[in-house]
C-alpha cells in the first residue's frame, strides 16, 4: 500500500504547479519542502524598514502566459496581477531611451525616433505576425508548453523562413536555430539603441544572446511584441501562496521543514522518499506511485538517487551539467520617492515602465560584457536590469515611497573586477558592498538624484542565494545554463529525459526542474511534469484541464490594472500618447 499517488520533492513554484494540477485531477499528493516555507526563488520579504516589500529573486512575473492561470484558478486563490502600459525600457547615456509597450503605436513611435529604417523592420515583423496570428500563437504555445520535437522545430523554421524572405534577409529558419542572438540582432537592425533592447531582453530571460541555438528566440524578441509581464499585489510571493492555496484546497499536503535525503528505488523504479533526520518527520520513509523532483539535476541524481543506482557513466555525464550562467547579483532599495530618469526628457514614457535596463550602450558592449562574465570576469562598467514594482503596484511600499531592485549578471566564481584579483566563490562577502556601490553609482548616473532617495540598501549575492536555496547550484536562476548542449531537445542533457519533457530514465521519477524550457514563473516545467504524470496515471482527461497557453493573457489583457503607482506627472506622455 502506498502513502500517496505522487510525492513532489521541493516546494518551488514549478513543483507546486505540478502538485496542484495532480491534486485537482484527483490524485493524493504531498510536497516535501526543506525550508519552512515554499517558493525560495519567489520570496517577498521586508529586508529592513517595515512596509517595504522586496521580491528577492523572481521580480518579473509571467504566469499570465501559463495555462495554470485558468486551469488552477490562480486569481481565485489570491494572485492579482498588476502592470504598466510600458513593458520595458532601455535608457542610454546619450539621453535617449527605447521603450516597448502594450500599445504597438507607442513601440513604433519610440523606434521611429531612433531609426526610421528599424521602425520599418519592426513594423514588417508585426504585420507578418498579425497576418499569421493563429500560426504564431500555436507555435509559441507549443514552444514553451510541450516537449521539444523535430516536427515543431520544422514548423518554426518554415514560419520564420517566410518572415525572413519578407524582410529581405538572406537567412532561413534553420540558420536561425544555429545562430546566436547577437548575429540575429545585427542582421535585423542598424541602430545600436534598437539592437541592444532585445539583446537586454534575452539576458532577462536567462537565455543569453551570446549562446548559439537561441537565434529563433532572438527573432521573437526582436519583434518587440506584447509580453505578459507583471508584478503581483503584495509582491512575487503571491504566486507561491496562490499555488499552495490551490493545492491544499484540492486535498494536497505541504510538509515544510522536511528535507528529502533519499529518493527510494526498488527493482529499478523510484517508489518513494526518505526524509532527513533533521526533518520534522525525522527519517521517515514515505512511498508513492510516482516521485517528481523539483530539485535541480545534479542534486536529484548524484545526492538523492545516488551513483550506485544510476551508474558511473551516467553520474559522470550529470557531473558535467553546467550551472555557470545565468547568475544574478542584486541590490535592493527602499526609496522615499520615484526615480526620474534623465532620458525622460527624450521620451517621458520611460517613467511609465516598471522594468528596464541600463548599460550596454552598444551590441558590442553587451557581447563583451557577457563574454567576460562567461570567463569569470565581472565587467568594469555596470550593465543590468532595474525593477520598480511600486510603479505598477504601490502597496509594496508605504504611501509615496517606492522599492527598487537592480540586478547584474555575474560569474558565480569571479576571478577579477576592475583590475582586482578575486578569490572566486569565496570573494562574495568582501565584494558585496563595493559592487552594490557601483550599481548605485550607475543608477545615479541614469536617474540623477537617485542616491538622495535611498532610505536603505540590501545586497543579495550568488552565495546568499545558494544558501537560501541549495538546489540552485551556484545560484543559477533557471535550473542550469541554457547553453547549446543543454538547450531545446538536449535539455537537460541527452538521454536524461525519455518520451517527453519530464520522464527521467529512471522509471517512476519525473523532473520539474532543469528541464525544457527552463525554470521561470511561466510555470512551464511544472505544467509539463503534471501533464506527463497525469497521462501515465490515467487522469489527464479531466474536463477542467483545457486551458491553452497565452490565452488567459489575451482574454484578460484589458482588465489587468496598469500604472497604479505611476506619478500623475507621467501618466500622460506627449511623445508616445496616453497612459492608463
Amino acid at each position: 500500500m502506498t502513502d500517496y499517488d505522487v510525492i513532489v520533492v521541493g516546494g518551488g513554484i514549478n513543483g507546486l504547479t505540478a502538485a496542484a494540477y495532480l491534486a485537482k485531477a484527483g490524485l493524493s499528493v504531498a510536497v516535501f519542502e526543506a525550508r519552512g516555507q515554499c517558493g525560495a526563488h519567489c520570496d517577498t520579504v521586508e529586508l529592513g524598514l517595515p512596509g517595504f516589500l522586496h521580491s528577492t529573486h523572481a521580480a518579473w512575473l509571467v504566469p499570465a502566459m501559463s495555462p495554470a492561470m485558468a486551469d488552477l484558478e490562480l486569481e481565485r486563490f489570491g494572485l492579482d496581477l498588476y502592470g504598466t502600459d510600458v513593458l520595458f525600457a532601455k535608457t542610454f547615456r546619450n539621453g535617449r531611451n527605447c521603450v516597448q509597450a502594450l500599445d504597438p503605436a507607442v513601440t513604433q513611435a519610440s523606434l521611429a525616433r531612433l531609426s526610421p529604417r528599424d521602425a520599418a523592420v519592426q513594423a514588417t515583423i508585426s504585420q507578418y505576425l498579425a497576418e499569421n496570428a493563429l500560426d504564431a500563437l500555436e507555435i509559441n504555445q507549443q514552444l514553451l508548453f510541450s516537449a521539444p520535437n523535430a516536427r515543431l522545430l520544422d514548423r518554426l523554421s518554415a514560419f520564420q523562413d517566410a518572415l525572413l524572405r519578407r524582410l529581405g534577409i538572406a537567412l532561413d529558419g534553420d540558420d536561425l536555430q544555429r545562430m546566436s542572438g547577437f548575429e540575429v540582432f545585427e542582421a535585423l537592425y542598424e541602430s545600436e539603441e534598437v539592437r541592444t533592447t532585445p539583446a537586454a531582453l534575452g539576458e532577462f530571460t536567462g537565455q543569453w544572446p551570446l549562446h548559439r541555438r537561441v537565434g529563433s528566440l532572438a527573432l521573437n524578441l526582436a519583434g518587440l511584441s506584447l509580453m505578459p509581464v507583471h508584478t503581483a499585489r503584495g509582491g512575487s510571493h503571491a504566486l507561491t501562496h496562490a499555488l499552495v492555496r490551490c493545492l491544499v484546497a484540492h486535498g494536497g499536503e505541504v510538509w515544510g521543514t522536511c528535507p528529502v535525503e533519499k529518493i527510494l528505488v526498488r527493482d529499478g523504479r523510484a517508489f518513494g522518499v526518505r526524509l532527513s533526520r533533521d526533518a520534522v518527520l525525522c527519517g521517515a520513509e514515505v512511498s508513492a506511485r510516482t516521485v517528481i523532483s523539483n530539485v535541480t539535476l545534479a542534486p536529484t541524481f548524484l545526492q538523492m538517487v545516488g551513483e550506485e543506482i544510476i551508474g558511473a557513466e551516467r553520474a559522470r555525464q550529470i557531473k558535467g551539467f553546467s550551472y555557470d550562467d545565468p547568475q544574478l547579483f542584486g541590490a535592493y532599495y527602499a526609496l522615499r520617492g520615484d526615480p526620474e530618469f534623465a532620458s525622460a526628457a527624450w521620451d517621458p514614457a520611460v517613467q511609465r515602465s516598471w522594468v528596464g535596463y541600463l548599460g550596454g550602450e552598444t551590441l558590442d558592449e553587451i557581447r563583451s560584457g557577457l563574454g567576460r562574465v562567461a570567463t569569470g570576469v565581472i565587467p568594469d562598467d555596470v550593465m543590468g536590469g532595474y525593477f520598480l514594482p511600486t510603479r505598477a503596484e504601490p502597496s509594496q511600499a508605504p504611501p509615496g515611497c517606492h522599492v527598487a531592485f537592480v540586478w547584474v549578471s555575474v560569474p558565480p566564481c569571479p576571478r577579477s573586477w576592475r583590475g582586482r584579483r578575486l578569490a572566486g566563490w569565496d570573494a562574495w562577502p568582501a565584494l558585496a558592498e563595493p559592487l552594490a556601490d557601483a550599481i548605485t553609482d550607475r543608477m545615479e548616473e541614469a536617474a540623477p538624484g537617485f542616491r538622495s532617495l535611498v532610505l536603505e540598501r540590501h545586497v543579495n549575492t550568488p552565495a546568499d542565494q545558494e544558501s537560501s536555496n541549495p538546489s540552485a547550484i551556484r545560484a543559477n536562476m533557471i535550473g542550469g545554463s541554457a547553453i547549446a548542449e543543454q538547450y531545446g531537445t538536449n535539455r537537460p542533457l541527452p538521454g536524461i529525459v525519455v518520451g517527453g519533457a519530464s520522464r527521467s530514465f529512471l522509471p517512476g521519477l519525473y523532473l520539474s526542474n532543469s528541464i525544457h524550457p527552463y525554470g521561470a514563473t511561466h510555470l512551464a516545467t511544472g505544467y509539463l511534469a503534471a501533464v506527463e504524470v497525469a497521462e501515465d496515471l490515467g487522469c489527464r482527461d479531466a474536463e477542467w484541464w483545457r486551458a491553452r497557453p497565452l490565452m488567459w493573457f489575451l482574454e484578460n489583457l484589458a482588465r489587468i490594472p496598469l500604472n497604479a503607482g505611476v506619478g500623475e506627472k507621467w501618466k500622460q506622455s506627449p511623445a508616445t500618447g496616453a497612459g492608463r
